[in-house]
């Protein structure tokens, strides 16, 4: 009965011993030790300190008795500067320590022993040890260490695996390991070697075994060392996700019922993936063959990105068929399609022109017509846009005459266009996959004033015919108008013939000539006054100005004067 009895208290008894944190001192510096026990009866509590330097055995440091403490017994190494004590209120044992040596550094152990109960038997006899406090005392300067996280390789599949720590370049070697979970639970049961010393610093190790749900959540590990401590967090690598480009290639219109069909994703990551054809929404089961191409990848500075491709042969398709090459990665949002819609075998042919403005109207009349033509006219639609896409209500549709073409026209003020525009036809036709689009520019920049001359008169004998040619230079922009009067009257087309030769560019200015021909008859049976007439933005202000050179006719000769005109300010020779 009475073994029994000692055996049932031995094993339920709830005995536990926690002792601080390691600590490094500098020579003559103090410190406490605390050992807390539980689960003991104070009456049965006999407690000593107990130390190992590093190579060495065991050797005892001090004692103190149960209940009050009455009694203490020291080593002779610590006599006088070591004092034990006890608080039995919290259940706690202390180690002053003063005036401390190098020879002190050691690992201090908090050992209790006693009787549960007061049966004198052998087996109702106990002690415990604590885990031990490192107390290391150098005038070295304290190294933290680095660490670094080691996680198992190979372990997919399991529900547990090893996590480790490793621990470089810190001095002293006091150094020691908690793991916690990510919600701040701790895990016992981790296994840490002692530490190895190279040169002047040490490296440890640590490990333990933790549920891979627990890992997948990120385990931390915090290195508690005397110069600072340090947490690091092992968990799986985090994946680098990518979404595709994808792109589809098309068949010919001539194979448009029966065609191949390319679907290219091209840099996502990670690599598994899946690729579907659909037809108009539903998954193709039966193609005449696909073929998928092995992934290639290629490194980035966020991980490896790969690419692939998928060639289809389907059969049976309709005009209005939509073929989708659909992608998917293991997220759900970085799902992506790229549709195609089988187009006409044949888009129509339309000829698109934007007429030049009339720059006689723009400079006189301070307006001009802007206007898209566009042949055939048949299902075509066209508009006016302008540089941000916005539809210009006030343009208008006209047919030709000729009834093969159809035109927008809109009005462009002077302000307006001086200033530099950007104007947009946009022509649509049910055949077209999407609106042709033909701009018109004119830019803003600032303008030059053109000089204007007028050169001696050429006569062609052997044709019958008499030239008149105006040269104008050195003005910019571009825009330029030249017309010819005769006597102050506008000359007839039907009596003369115009010319304008293409701008000549030179060093951002342009230069033109223009030219006027009509019969020796005329020329030689008339005192007319021949005017070339120039119109230029930069001769626009508040007055009226015209740049004009004439040529009169004699009986005798001819004379050639080149005039500034500006109304209603003073003539210029």
């Amino acid at each position: 009965m009475v073994d029994t009895l000692t055996y049932q208290l031995v094993n339920h008894m709830v005995n536990t011993l926690t002792q601080s944190e390691p600590e490094v001192k500098r020579p003559g510096e103090s410190h406490k030790l605390t050992c807390t026990y539980a689960g003991i009866s104070d009456d049965a509590a006999y407690i000593s300190w107990i130390r190992q330097a590093e190579g060495k055995g065991l050797e005892w440091v001090a004692y103190i008795s149960a209940t009050g403490g009455s009694t203490k017994h020291y080593s002779s190494s610590v006599q006088n500067r070591f004092t034990i004590s006890r608080d039995n209120n919290v259940d706690q044992l202390y180690l002053q320590m003063n005036s401390l040596k190098t020879e002190d550094s050691a690992v201090y152990y908090c050992y209790l022993y006693g009787r549960h109960i007061t049966i004198y038997h052998c087996d109702d006899y106990f002690d415990y040890w604590g885990k031990g406090t490192t107390v290391t005392v150098t005038s070295a300067t304290s190294t933290a260490p680095t660490v670094f996280p080691l996680v198992q390789c190979g372990s997919e599949t399991s529900d547990t695996l090893t996590l480790g720590v490793l621990a470089t370049g810190f001095t002293p070697a006091s150094l020691t390991f908690s793991y916690a979970t990510a919600s701040g639970t701790n895990l016992a049961d981790s296994v840490q070697y002692p530490a190895v010393q190279k040169d002047s610093y040490y490296s440890a190790v640590s490990q333990i075994r933790v549920k891979r749900s627990d890992w997948e959540q990120n385990v931390s590990c915090t290195v508690n060392h005397p110069a600072g401590s340090k947490t690091v967090h092992i968990g799986p690598t985090p994946v680098f996700h990518q979404a595709p480009t994808l792109s589809v290639l098309v068949p010919s219109p001539e194979d448009e019922l029966k065609g191949s069909f390319s679907c290219f994703a091209i840099d996502f990551s990670p690599e598994k993936h899946e690729i579907t054809w659909l037809k108009n929404g539903q998954e193709i089961t039966n193609p005449i063959s696909e073929i998928k191409t092995p992934t290639v990848s290629r490194e980035t500075e966020n991980g490896p990105v790969f690419s692939t491709a998928s060639y289809l042969n389907v059969s049976e398709l309709a005009k209005g068929d939509k073929l989708t090459c659909l992608f998917e990665g293991p997220k759900t949002n970085e799902n992506k399609s790229v549709t195609y819609k089988v187009p006409t075998p044949c888009p129509p042919s339309l000829d698109i022109k934007i007429k030049p403005i009339s720059l006689e109207d723009m400079f006189l009349n301070k307006k001009a017509e802007l206007i898209c033509e566009v042949t055939p006219k048949e299902g075509v639609s066209v508009e006016w846009q302008d540089e941000n896409g916005q539809v210009i209500v006030a343009s208008r549709n006209l047919s030709e005459s000729n009834g093969k073409s159809i035109s927008a026209i809109i009005d462009v003020l002077y302000e307006e266009w001086s200033k530099g525009i950007d104007y947009i036809c946009v022509v649509e036709h049910s055949d077209l996959i999407e609106p042709k689009k033909e701009p018109y520019r004119k830019s803003g920049e600032v303008p030059q004033r053109p000089s204007v001359f007028l050169l001696p008169p050429v006569e062609q004998i052997r044709n019958n015919m008499v030239t008149l040619t105006c040269y104008v230079k050195d003005f910019k922009p571009k825009e330029i108008e030249v017309s010819w009067l005769v006597d102050d009257v506008a000359a007839d087309s039907k009596m003369y013939a115009f010319n304008t030769t293409n701008l000549v560019e030179n060093n951002g200015v342009y230069s033109v000539y223009g030219q006027l021909s009509f019969s020796l008859e005329q020329w030689n049976s008339s005192e007319a006054v021949y005017s070339c007439v120039v119109y230029h933005e930069s001769l626009m202000d508040t007055s009226r100005v015209i740049m004009r050179s004439t040529v009169r006719r004699t009986a005798e000769n001819s004379n050639t004067v080149n005039l500034n005109i500006d109304l209603p300010q003073t003539c210029k020779a």
